[in-house]
């Protein structure tokens, strides 16, 4: 559920449009006073004021969803980027404590042991900052994957109602079109 309360659909996944009683721009889920020009049924049409059971409100809303794809796909090259950066960084972390100098070693020393799991937890708790940037930049991804995801469902629903909202029409033009 997102910060919206609609129910497996992450944030930003219904693309803005104009709204039907002003100018401006609102979420297709936002039923507010807008903050330009006070009006008082600011609630935006992803279909750009056109009825999605009309050729022209069926094709803005493919251009919606076009655009929303194209946006989401830019936010998982973004956060796959950001993936591996953070594995990168984690991993040579790792590494150079593990090479430390200030690594404890394996074995009886002065009467002390150390096993290779205490070592290894030493290691584990200075690269936990690193770690825990890695975990978020993964779930970043996926969740940006999801979004992906969800709109392309979501087009693809849209497309099957351009279809049908193109075959009601077809029947209907004049001669000479």
């Amino acid at each position: 559920m997102n910060g919206r309360g609609l129910p497996g659909i992450p944030d930003a996944v219904i693309p803005a449009g104009r709204c039907g009683a002003c100018p401006h721009y609102a979420r297709a889920d936002e039923v507010t006073r807008c903050r330009f020009c006070g009006c008082e049924h600011h609630v935006a049409s992803p279909y750009q004021g056109h009825d999605p059971q009309t050729p022209p409100g069926a094709e803005a809303a493919l251009e919606s969803f076009r655009d929303a794809l194209e946006s989401a796909r830019q936010e998982l090259a973004g956060a796959a980027d950001a993936e591996v950066t953070a594995e990168l960084e984690r991993d040579a972390a790792h590494r150079r404590w593990m090479l430390s100098p200030e690594c404890p070693p394996v074995g009886v020393f002065d009467g002390v042991r150390t096993t290779v799991a205490q070592r290894d937890a030493w290691v584990q708790d200075r690269v936990a900052g690193e770690e825990r940037a890695y975990r978020l930049a993964r779930a970043a991804r996926q969740a940006a994957q999801k979004k992906l995801d969800v709109l392309g469902k979501q087009g693809s629903y849209q497309q099957s109602i351009s279809k049908s909202v193109g075959q009601s029409y077809s029947g209907q033009r004049e001669p000479g079109w």
